[in-house]
């Protein structure tokens, strides 16, 4: 059943998570953040019993998911450049917090990445700054941008992996999905990949947590629509990955121009 509204608000005065959500809303970085950790807190018994119904909804097991094999596929990247004794430049143009990146960071660190993190929100912005200093993070910076925006992708030097993960659900014309591949491909450097994810399916019912804080309803395309535009747009060896249920990554390359 979807939980509505009353239904977070009530709840709210016992369980951590649901009082995170009515208060910052279920698309905010605090509630994915919170999700994340997966870890029950509330007021007594109850309320982290509560919690931890709340932390098993299928919008928190996607959310844990999604990072996780994100921050996997971005590790093999990694891990192949470095192989190559080439650095890496990575830009995330709607990174929320970037937990992925935050964790990728404290796994693989080294002068020889650097991660960028975009953002249209500024309070996403402010609390992945907030939390990248408490942390200690080296070479990981935050800034507001949009994905479909040019000026959202000039960096020091082209980036060598884009990321767009869990946004094309969000855009709802898909000329806005082919502007973000577009740029993607206009900006990376040569040899570089893009990395984006897609939903191939949407519940007919959904609450105000599973559509994330969206009036809209989230876009389904499916993982094949995607890669033929990814292919008309000029990227090369498309690879098609699970990220979380009803959902997929997909990872396209430029050519290499030298």
């Amino acid at each position: 059943m979807p939980v509505t509204d009353n239904v977070i608000r009530l709840l709210g005065r016992y369980s951590e998570g649901l009082r995170l959500t009515a208060e910052h809303g279920p698309a905010s970085g605090v509630v994915c953040e919170y999700a994340y950790e997966n870890t029950p807190q509330g007021s007594g018994a109850l309320g982290r019993l509560i919690d931890r119904t709340f932390l098993h909804l299928s919008a928190c097991d996607t959310i844990r998911q999604r990072i996780h094999t994100t921050k996997e596929l971005v590790a093999e990247i990694v891990a192949a450049r470095r192989a190559a004794r080439a650095t890496t430049l990575i830009l995330d143009v709607a990174a929320g917090t970037g937990r992925y990146l935050r964790e990728l960071a404290h796994e693989h660190h080294g002068d020889d990445l650097e991660i960028i993190c975009h953002d249209r929100d500024p309070r996403q912005v402010t609390l992945a700054r907030q939390l990248a200093a408490a942390e200690q993070l080296q070479r990981f910076t935050c800034s507001v941008g949009d994905a479909t925006d040019d000026s959202s992708y000039l960096t020091r030097h082209d980036p060598n992996v884009v990321l767009a993960v869990g946004l094309f659900q969000y855009l709802r014309h898909d000329d806005a999905v082919r502007t973000v591949m577009r740029l993607a491909l206009s900006h990376l450097a040569p040899g570089g990949c893009f990395l984006c994810t897609t939903l191939t399916d949407v519940p007919s019912r959904l609450g105000r947590l599973e559509t994330n804080g969206f009036a809209a309803r989230p876009a389904a395309r499916a993982p094949e629509t995607i890669a033929t535009w990814l292919r008309a747009t000029g990227f090369l060896r498309i690879d098609q990955r699970f990220s979380h249920p009803n959902g997929f990554a997909l990872i396209g390359w430029k050519p290499d121009e030298a």
